[in-house]
């Protein structure tokens, strides 16, 4: 499946708690898709950074513990309760020990994760891709591609069990696109299932009493990729030859494009950008109050900006208020 950027997931920044998305953004979202995994019941969770990575010097100062830890206790990576993340976790009775140590890993910003309950474990790898977006590399020793831009939902049963993977290609009515995958070494296999739409839940009900078991991981971007996609353009040269006949201007041509991308409507893409930009002049605002974090490298800039700007020692342009007017 041919996948193209999606603005609001791959362009314009996910609204987050700070410093850094590539840390906090994409660990939170790794750490809601490996709660999802363990049906939301974690005990303990062993998390392995490899030395020679990004990871293993700056996952405290740089906010990647405390977007895992926020993610694995199912909070959203805008939640205020992230910088409390310590004693949420804390108080959830969840269990954390993070190694360091040489895993040959050839990406820097990777995870590896060890979940464990009283009545099942499984392992994940996931990588941070930059910009909040990440990437599930593998589950329980499969190999996958897992990029949070839908639903995945995954069957595990027994090893070689072809009726299973029969029984279930039957009960969706071949209307899903149905991968099984096996490795050598491991006691179960699972199915994996990847839609723009949650399951019918008539494949659980279907397994209800038997010692298959269905995981849903839903969708953790904010855009989610459709079945098929049918762009207006994909270059620049596209765009220019098409609004050569359609003379719009570069936002209409950006909520055509989006709301293409991801198979919903250009009101919706409105309406999330005004929510964005209302979310901006709300972060300003406090910024220019003056806040203080004990977890953050420097102390408060931008009241230093405020104070300037009050004495005459800077020109006020005005550009905010005049983007804030049309929200």
């Amino acid at each position: 499946m041919n996948t193209f950027p999606s603005i609001f997931n791959d362009v314009i920044g996910p609204i987050m708690r700070g410093p850094s998305s590539s840390h906090c953004a994409a660990a939170t979202r790794i750490g809601l898709l490996a709660r999802a995994l363990m049906g939301g019941d974690i005990e303990s969770v062993r998390v392995e950074f490899d030395k020679n990575g990004s990871l293993a010097m700056t996952h405290d100062s740089q906010g990647s513990d405390m977007g895992l830890c926020g993610g694995l206790l199912g909070f959203d990576i805008s939640d205020e309760r992230l910088v409390r993340y310590r004693q949420e976790i804390q108080k959830a009775g969840i269990r954390i020990e993070f190694r360091i140590d040489s895993y040959g890993d050839l990406h820097p910003n990777t995870y590896r994760l060890s979940l464990q309950n009283a009545k099942e474990q499984h392992r994940m790898v996931a990588l941070s891709t930059g910009g909040g977006m990440l990437e599930i590399v593998e589950i329980d020793g499969h190999g996958l591609s897992i990029m949070g831009d839908r639903y995945e939902t995954l069957v595990f049963f027994e090893k070689n069990d072809a009726a299973t993977a029969a029984r279930v290609s039957e009960i969706l009515d071949r209307e899903y696109a149905i991968e099984v995958l096996s490795h050598p070494g491991k006691e179960k296999d699972f199915i994996r299932i990847s839609s723009p739409h949650p399951v019918d839940g008539k494949l659980a009900a279907a397994f209800e009493n038997e010692s298959v078991v269905v995981k849903i991981l839903p969708p953790v971007l904010p855009i989610l990729t459709p079945e098929e996609t049918n762009l207006p353009f994909v270059t620049c040269g596209q765009m220019l030859s098409y609004n050569e006949k359609h003379k719009l201007d570069l936002a209409r041509l950006a909520i055509n494009y989006e709301s293409a991308r991801g198979a919903v409507s250009p009101e919706d893409i409105i309406d999330r950008m005004i929510a964005i930009v209302r979310t901006i002049k709300k972060s300003v605002q406090a910024g220019l109050a003056g806040t203080r974090y004990r977890d953050r490298i420097l102390g408060c800039q931008s009241s230093l900006y405020h104070q300037k700007r009050q004495s005459g020692q800077l020109i006020d342009v005005g550009v905010l208020n005049r983007v804030i007017l049309y929200v």
